[in-house]
C-alpha cells in the first residue's frame, strides 16, 4: 500500500503550522516524499505529484503554506547565481576546471549555506533528475497555477523582480565581455571593425533594466534585445563554420558553448521579465525549473566538462580524417590498381621493417634501448611509407569510417542511411581488398626474397629455427591472445587517426606553416627554395607525419611496456604478421606441414580482420558521437555498419551472379 499521500499531507500541515519563518527542511521533506522508491519506476513520481496537487487544490491553506515556504527559500538565499550560473559552463580554463573537478571528486567542496544553488545541489539526487524530467509537464503547470503566484505581496514581488534583474544584468555583462575574446576575434575580426552585437545587446538590455526600475514602467518591449541576441547566435554559428577551415581549440569550444548557454538563459529571463500574467510566466518558470534540476548533478561532473569542451574539437578532428578518407576509396579499375600498387610499395618497406625488428631484438640490448630502437624502426618506416605516398591497408578504416559516419549522420531516415551504407560499404570493401592484397603479397614475397637472398649469397640466416617457431606461434589462431593483441594494434590505428586529425587541425589553427616560414636560419642550411618546399609539405601533411610517427612509437612502446610490467600486452599487425610468416617459413627450409601453412595463413587473415574491425568501429563511433548523434542511436548504427561490412563479399558475389 502506498502511504505517500498521508505523508505529503502531514508535511503540508507542518508547513501550515510554521508561519513564523520559512523552513527549507520541510521543502526537502516534501521532495523526499515525492521521490519514487528505489524499486519503483520514475513514472511513479507522477502519481505522487498528482496526490500533492489534489491536496493543495482542495485546501487553499496548504497551497498558501507551500507558497510561503518556497518564497522564503528563494528570498532567504542567494538566488541570482542560480539563474546566472546553473547549467552554464564555467569561465575558468579547461585545465584549471578539470583539475578542480577531479579534486572535488576526491575531496568534496564545502557548500555555501546561503546559496540556493548549493542547497539545490545538496537536495536533488540523480534519481530526482530522472523523475522530474519524466513527469508530464502539464502537472508542473498545474502545480504553479495552484500556488497562486500572481497574488504575491508587493515586497516579495519586488524582491523577486530585483533578483531577476540582477541575473539578467550579470549575464548581459558576461556576454558583452566574452564577445570580444581574442579567440573569437581571431576568426571573426569584423567584431572589432563594426558594431558588435555582443556589445549592442548589453546597451539595449541595460536600457530595458533602467526602464523596468521606473516608478510606472509600463509594458516592456524586449523585441530589439531578442533580435540582437539572435545576431550574437548568428555570429557564433558563422565562427563555427569558419573554424572548419581555420581550425579550432578546446578553449574556443568552451567559449562558444558557454556563450550559447548564456544567450539561451538570458532570452528566457527576458521573456519572464516581460511576462505580465501568470499564464505567460508558468511555461517559462517550468522550463527554468526543469533546466536547473537537469544540470544539478553535472556541476562537478568530469564527463560533462570533457563532453562539452571536446565535442567540437572531436568533430573537427574527425572531419579532417573524413576528408583524408576520401583518398582511401577507389571506384574504378584504374583507381583500384593504383591502390594495389601503393599498398604493394608499403609491403616492401614493411618486410624490411620486420627484419630490422628481428635483428634489433637479436642484439639483446637493454630493455629501454631495445624499446626505443624498435619504436624508431616502426616510426621511421611508417614515415617513409607516408612520404613515398604508399598505403598501409589497416590505416584506411579509421579514415573511411569518419567519412561514412559524417555522411550517415546527415541522412534523415533509415532508408537514406541504408542507401549510404550500401554505396559506401561496397566501395570501401573493394578498396580494402586491393590494399590488403598489396600489403600482404608484397610483404610476404619481399620477406621471402630477403631471407632467401641473405642465406644464399651471404650464408646468413636472419631468423633461426627457435625464432621461427616463436614467430609462427605469434600468427597462429590457436593462441587466442593473438587476436587480443590484434585488437590492441587496432586501437593504435584508431588513435593514430585521432593524432593525425588533431595535428591537421593544430597546423591550421596555430598557423604552423606561416610561423615556420618566418624562421630566418633554416634557409641557410637547406636553401631558401628547399625550406619553402619543406614548409609547404609540412603545412599540408603535418597530421599524416604526426599520426604515422605516433603509430610507430605506439607499436614499439606497447610491447615494451607489456614486457617490463608483466602485463599481457603486445601487438599483432596483419602486414608484419605476413612478413614474419615468410621469414619463419624460409628459416624452416620451406618445409612446413600444410596444416601449419593453412593455420598460419588463417591467423594472418584473422589478425587483419581484427585490426580492421577494431579501428573502424572506434573511429566510426567517435565520428557519429562528434556529429551529435545520441549514443542510443549511434550503437545500433555501428552494429548495422559492421554487419554490412561483413556481408559485403556475399552481396558483391550475388550481384555478379545476377549480372
Amino acid at each position: 500500500m502506498d502511504y505517500t499521500a498521508p505523508y505529503l499531507e502531514r508535511t503540508l500541515k507542518r508547513m501550515a503550522a510554521e508561519t513564523g519563518a520559512a523552513d527549507p527542511t520541510l521543502i526537502k521533506r516534501l521532495i523526499f516524499h515525492l521521490r519514487p522508491g528505489t524499486s519503483e519506476p520514475s513514472e511513479r513520481a507522477a502519481t505522487h505529484l498528482a496526490d500533492l496537487l489534489g491536496l493543495i487544490e482542495r485546501n487553499a491553506g496548504y497551497a498558501q503554506a507551500l507558497r510561503f515556504h518556497l518564497l522564503g527559500l528563494l528570498l532567504a538565499k542567494k538566488s541570482a547565481n542560480l539563474l546566472r550560473d546553473s547549467g552554464i559552463l564555467p569561465r575558468r580554463g579547461v585545465g584549471t576546471e578539470l583539475s578542480r573537478r577531479i579534486g572535488f571528486k576526491l575531496l568534496p567542496p564545502v557548500a555555501d549555506p546561503d546559496s540556493l544553488r548549493d542547497w539545490l545541489d545538496e537536495t536533488l539526487t540523480p534519481r530526482d533528475t530522472e523523475w522530474i524530467a519524466a513527469v508530464d509537464i502539464q502537472l508542473w503547470y498545474r502545480l504553479l497555477y495552484a500556488l497562486n503566484l500572481d497574488t504575491l505581496d508587493d515586497s516579495s514581488a519586488a524582491a523577486l523582480r530585483q533578483m531577476l534583474l540582477d541575473a539578467i544584468n550579470g549575464l548581459s555583462h558576461r556576454i558583452a565581455a566574452e564577445g570580444l575574446d581574442p579567440e573569437l576575434l581571431r576568426i571573426e575580426p569584423t567584431l572589432e571593425e563594426y558594431a558588435s552585437p555582443f556589445l549592442a545587446q548589453h546597451e539595449e538590455i541595460y536600457a530595458l533594466l533602467q526602464l523596468s526600475l521606473a516608478v510606472n514602467p509600463g509594458p516592456l518591449d524586449i523585441g530589439h534585445a531578442m533580435v540582437l541576441l539572435d545576431q550574437c547566435e548568428a555570429v557564433l554559428e558563422r565562427i563555427q563554420r569558419r573554424a572548419v577551415s581555420v581550425g579550432t581549440s578546446v578553449n574556443l569550444t568552451l567559449l562558444s558553448n558557454r556563450l550559447h548557454q548564456q544567450i539561451a538563459r538570458i532570452s528566457r529571463l527576458l521573456e519572464l521579465l516581460q511576462a505580465d500574467s501568470i499564464a505567460a510566466r508558468v511555461p517559462i518558470l517550468t522550463t527554468l525549473f526543469l533546466a536547473f534540476s537537469a544540470t544539478t548533478n553535472e556541476r562537478y561532473s568530469v564527463r560533462n566538462l570533457v563532453s562539452a569542451t571536446t565535442g567540437r574539437l572531436a568533430y573537427q578532428i574527425t572531419q579532417h580524417a573524413g576528408r583524408t578518407g576520401q583518398h582511401y576509396i577507389a571506384d574504378s579499375r584504374s583507381e583500384l590498381m593504383g591502390m594495389f600498387r601503393s599498398a604493394a610499395g608499403a609491403g616492401i618497406i614493411v618486410a624490411a621493417m620486420a627484419l630490422l625488428k628481428v635483428l634489433i631484438i637479436k642484439s639483446h640490448l637493454a630493455p629501454l634501448q631495445e624499446a626505443l630502437l624498435v619504436s624508431l624502426n616502426y616510426a621511421l618506416g611508417f614515415l617513409l611509407v607516408f612520404v613515398l605516398n604508399f598505403t598501409i591497408a589497416t590505416k584506411q578504416p579509421a579514415m573511411t569510417a569518419s567519412l561514412i559516419a559524417h555522411t550517415i549522420a546527415r541522412a534523415r531516415s533509415t532508408k537514406d542511411q541504408d542507401q549510404v551504407l550500401s554505396s559506401f560499404v561496397t566501395s570501401v570493401y573493394t578498396s580494402q581488398s586491393a590494399a590488403i592484397a598489396g600489403n600482404l603479397l608484397l610483404a610476404f614475397i619481399t620477406a621471402a626474397l630477403i631471407g632467401s637472398g641473405l642465406a644464399y649469397f651471404f650464408g646468413v640466416q636472419p631468423v633461426d629455427a627457435h625464432k621461427a617457431e616463436r614467430l609462427l606461434s605469434e600468427v597462429s589462431p590457436a593462441a587466442p591472445m593473438n587476436l587480443v593483441y590484434a585488437g590492441v594494434a587496432g586501437a593504435g590505428l584508431f588513435l593514430s587517426g585521432i593524432v593525425s586529425g588533431y595535428y591537421d587541425n593544430k597546423s591550421v589553427y596555430n598557423r604552423i606553416p606561416e610561423r615556420l616560414a618566418c624562421l630566418s636560419w633554416p634557409p641557410y642550411l637547406v636553401t631558401r627554395r628547399g625550406w619553402k618546399a619543406i614548409v609547404a609539405y609540412t603545412g599540408n601533411h603535418l597530421g599524416g607525419l604526426a599520426g604515422n610517427a605516433f603509430f610507430g612509437f605506439y607499436l614499439g612502446m606497447v610491447s615494451a611496456f607489456g614486457q617490463l610490467s608483466g602485463l599481457p600486452l603486445d601487438i599483432r599487425h596483419i602486414a608484419f604478421s605476413s612478413a614474419n610468416f615468410a621469414y619463419s617459413w624460409q628459416a624452416m627450409g620451406w618445409s612446413l606441414p600444410w596444416q601449419t601453412i593453412a593455420l598460419s595463413t588463417a591467423g594472418v587473415l584473422l589478425i587483419g580482420l581484427v585490426n580492421l574491425a577494431v579501428s573502424f568501429a572506434l573511429a566510426f563511433y567517435l565520428a557519429l558521437r562528434a556529429s551529435n548523434l545520441p549514443a542510443k542511436e549511434a550503437m545500433p548504427l555501428l552494429k548495422r555498419t559492421l554487419l554490412a561490412m561483413l556481408l559485403a563479399p556475399w552481396r558483391m558475389f550475388r550481384q555478379r551472379n545476377q549480372a
